[in-house]
Order: C-alpha cells, then structure tokens, then sequence
C-alpha cells in the first residue's frame, strides 16, 4: 500500500510541477507582450506625458508579470535554490551532498566498502554554466553513496579508508571525462 501511494504522490508532484511550469511560462509571455505593448504605446504616441505614463505602467507590469512567472516555474526555482556566489560567471564544478534515510530504500552499494546501504550519504558532483551565479545550463552531474559507517568516518575528519579514497577519485576522474 505504501507503494501505490508513494506512487500517486509521485504523480501528483509530476502534474502540480508540470502545471506550474505551464502557468510560469504563460506568465512570462504575457509580460512580454505587455512589454511590447509598452514599446508599441511609445513609439505610436511619442513622448506625450500621457503616453509615458502609460507605457511606465505597461513595463511595471510586464516586470512583475515575468518575475513572477519565472518564480513560479518549478525548473527556475530549482536552478535558484543551487546558486552561486553572485560574481561567479562561467563553468562552475560543486558538490552537494544529503542524508539517505532508511525509509527511501536506497539500491546503490557503498563506493567506499561495497555495503548495502540502509541509510547513509549521497554526494552529487555537478559541473553548471552559471551567470551572475545563477545555473543556466548543467554540463554533468555525478553521484557517490556511502553508507552510514563510512559516511560518518569521513565527517568526523578520521583518515578514510584506502579505498574510499580510491573511488572518490574515480568519481571524480568520470566527473572530469564527462565534462570532456
């Protein structure tokens, strides 16, 4: 039972992302039609006090309109959540890293001891093009999992284990040929 609606809750996060995704673009496209009904407003009226007051209005709300789509957009929200420091323009590598509860029921083996993993570690090894800090376009993303002994050795700064050390640069090492 507790797959059929972990499932459904699956699906009704897929539709509410895609819906928001939906209203977030029709938002942005109607603030920049309202931008160009702005300009449009300009360029046939001239520089008259009434126009410009007009076409202020239409960009005011074609700010709003956009930001506010983009903000509602599942995709960019995400994108927002994983930024950068603002001055960071260019390919960015990072690398994040999230607790594996017992109850996600986690498929992968430890990369360090080959163990099963009950609960533990993921770490995600990602190579993004960002401007002003924001990711634009993500280039590779990897992943390690450790479980919860090895994952803790290495948190609590003890020397980790020959052959954690091993696969880590074999991650990174993929990391680095996909990126090629």
């Amino acid at each position: 039972m507790s797959d059929s609606t972990s499932s459904v809750v699956a699906l009704a996060d897929s539709v509410s992302d895609l819906l928001y995704g939906i209203a977030g673009w029709s938002l942005v496209v109607l603030g920049l039609m309202l931008a160009g009904a702005g300009g449009r407003v300009l360029l046939e009226f001239g520089l008259t006090t009434s126009a410009t007051v007009g076409a202020t209005i239409l960009f005011g709300l074609a700010f709003v309109t956009t930001a506010f789509g983009l903000f509602v957009n599942p995709r960019f929200r995400r994108r927002l959540e994983r930024r950068h420091a603002p001055s960071q323009f260019g390919w960015v590598q990072s690398v994040d890293q999230r607790v594996i509860r017992p109850e996600e029921q986690c498929r992968e083996r430890c990369v360090a001891c080959g163990a099963r993993i009950e609960q533990g570690m993921v770490r995600r090894y990602r190579e993004e093009y960002a401007v002003a800090g924001i990711p634009i376009y993500t280039r590779s993303v990897g992943y390690n999992h450790y479980c919860l002994e090895c994952a803790t050795a290495e948190l609590q700064g003890g020397e980790p284990a020959a052959e954690t050390a091993r696969e880590d640069q074999t991650a990174k090492s993929e990391f680095s040929i996909e990126r090629q």
